[in-house]
């Protein structure tokens, strides 16, 4: 797990090869722009997914984590408090569901780690990184949150066109 302001992207671009395709879409202009939905960055391998919700009480939020993708979490307005523990330290997992890459769980063993996230910043979840997140920071507000999926084990495309 990763928290990091968007200036700081550079530091992360190295460490798999569909984030800085990530990196460059969160750092495009006209992120505030954006409506919710679905954009596709590479494929399937790194898309995007803008949301706009109003954060709610942690009891209300469900831990997760994912198999196939790494989650980039990028607040554009707003903030939110997300919560990580590693796998062992949640229980009651659901079932995998493959179309949503998502295995769910009703909670975790203490301690885990809170973080409070502000516009600006990002997080980084990996596979192995359960998760929490859309948690109220005091009093709740209206977010707004581009998840960047990254495929775990693919090359991107442009990466491979290139020979990289």
């Amino acid at each position: 797990m990763i928290l990091a302001a968007l200036d700081q992207a550079e530091l992360f671009r190295h460490l798999h090869p569909g984030f800085d395709e990530a990196f460059a879409f969160m750092q495009q202009s006209s992120t505030r722009d954006l409506v919710p939905g679905k954009y596709e960055i590479d494929g399937d391998r790194v898309f995007a997914m803008v949301q706009e919700y109003v954060t709610k009480p942690e009891s209300e939020c469900d831990w997760e984590s994912h198999r196939e993708y790494i989650d980039i979490q990028y607040l554009v307005l707003g903030q939110e408090q997300m919560n990580s523990a590693p796998l062992d330290r949640l229980i009651d997992q659901s079932d995998y569901v493959t179309a949503t890459d998502k295995i769910s769980y009703r909670s975790a063993l203490s301690p885990y780690s809170s973080l409070q996230v502000r516009a600006g910043q990002f997080t980084i979840f990996f596979p192995e990184d359960g998760h929490q997140a859309c948690i109220c920071s005091g009093t709740s507000e209206v977010v707004k949150k581009i998840v960047i999926k990254v495929k775990a084990s693919a090359q991107c495309a442009h990466q491979t066109k290139n020979g990289e």
